[in-house]
């Protein structure tokens, strides 16, 4: 590392990037995708919205995204660590770029319709969930360990970044076009991955002794289990998400704010993005998480923060101080996201990353849906801000919890500092 880097410990380390040649094309490739992806994210139910105008069909999609995900994070595992893994990345790609193709085609001749747009988000929430652990798994197989705290900043970054401008571009895109060209720009980003996973060319061979079964699955369970570590970076993210997280109340709280139910829209975007500006803001001032050795310790003081200023959230009765909580709610999620990375690319065995990767993707995607569902229940009996307040005391009081319940992860050490 340079001098120059060594003054500057805030900054994220980008040095994997110039050091690795393989990752830093897998990296551009994907980060070109999930830009596309995010387009598609939000115009599919912008068009079953348009097409059904029934606020329920959409909570009721993200029922229907999560099973499949779940499905598809749990067998995709497994079928990570028995193929290759560059080959499953290039055929999960193909396949998510012919549905979106389809979609745009389907929307071009005006004949969208709610079924076609539930069944395409279903296929491609169980493409991703096969895609997915196989991207995770592939990518410790192209740095040194001691690079994996900088892999999940540089992670975070791409994600948060394509959260905030894809989002943007997809509105502008479908006031003036609609989702036709959504659609039809996330197909071709798929194959700028497709041919950034083509050119990867020093991917070490991996002993492929585990077959694809419902055994392999169990394995891989029986490893998470048997491993605290890991078990506080599921449970802990869980519970914190579970009890806070109010992105469903979010046009409830815009209309109280605006004070007029046409005028709630203003506000909406914002809270929408404000989550996503505090984790991009971590991933910019991210250079001291380099210099932590209390990995444990620090997600479990990153889940907590997350409950602390969403109390503070619903509590606020002014707009910029609500956002100012969710900037920095967002800002700990980030952080609690970077050393949940870093222990399981630290910590898990080559032969079972794709397995315990399917794990991961379904305890970060449980937590806010359980947590929307709840607080959209608890928020019909005691109003929307006292929901999120008193949701949010029952997280912090759970992540504390946790703390004393799983001493091995609490003390958890980075794999670089024992």
């Amino acid at each position: 590392m340079t001098q120059s880097r060594r003054n500057m410990p805030i900054l994220p380390d980008i040095d994997p990037l110039r050091r690795h040649r393989d990752f830093r094309i897998l990296y551009a490739g994907q980060f070109v995708s999930l830009f596309g992806s995010m387009l598609s994210y939000v115009a599919l139910p912008f068009a079953l919205f348009q097409i059904t105008h029934s606020p329920k069909l959409l909570g009721l999609l993200g029922v229907i995204q999560l099973i499949p995900s779940i499905i598809g994070g749990l067998f995709g595992g497994a079928l990570a660590d028995a193929m290759d893994r560059r080959r499953l990345l290039l055929l999960c790609e193909a396949a998510m770029a012919l549905v979106t193709a389809v979609l745009a085609v389907v929307a071009l001749q005006g004949l969208l319709s709610a079924p076609i747009l539930i069944a395409a988000s279903a296929l491609l929430a169980v493409l991703n969930g096969f895609h997915r652990p196989a991207i995770e798994s592939l990518t410790p197989l192209l740095v040194p360990r001691e690079d994996m705290a900088s892999i999940g900043v540089l992670g975070s970054f791409r994600y948060n970044t394509c959260s905030i401008a894809g989002p943007a571009l997809a509105g502008l895109i479908l006031a003036q076009q609609g989702p036709a060209l959504a659609f039809g720009i996330d197909a071709l980003t798929f194959l700028s991955a497709m041919a950034a996973v083509r050119s990867l060319r020093s991917i070490p061979p991996v002993a492929q002794t585990t077959r694809f079964s419902l055994s392999a699955v169990q394995e891989g369970f029986r490893y998470a289990m048997s491993r605290q570590e890991l078990i506080g970076t599921y449970v802990v993210d869980i519970v914190a998400m579970t009890f806070s997280m109010p992105n469903l109340l979010f046009p409830a709280i815009a209309e109280e704010f605006a004070g007029t139910r046409s005028g709630g829209a203003a506000y909406l975007g914002w809270l929408h993005t404000g989550i996503a500006v505090g984790a991009l803001l971590a991933s910019l001032t991210s250079g001291w998480t380099r210099n932590v050795r209390r990995h444990g310790l620090m997600v479990l003081w990153a889940a907590g923060s997350w409950s602390a200023l969403m109390i503070g959230f619903g509590a606020s009765q002014s707009f910029p101080i609500a956002m100012g909580f969710l900037i920095l709610a967002g800002y700990a999620d980030m952080i609690s996201g970077v050393f949940r990375s870093t222990i399981w690319n630290q910590t898990i065995p080559s032969e079972l990353r794709g397995r315990l990767a399917g794990i991961e993707m379904i305890s970060y995607l449980s937590g806010p849906m359980l947590g929307n569902t709840q607080l959209g229940f608890l928020a019909g009996h005691l109003g929307v801000r006292r929901a999120i307040t008193i949701s949010s005391l029952i997280g912090l009081v759970s992540v504390a919890g946790c703390a004393g319940l799983l001493p091995k992860f609490r003390r958890y050490l980075g794999a670089s500092h024992k």
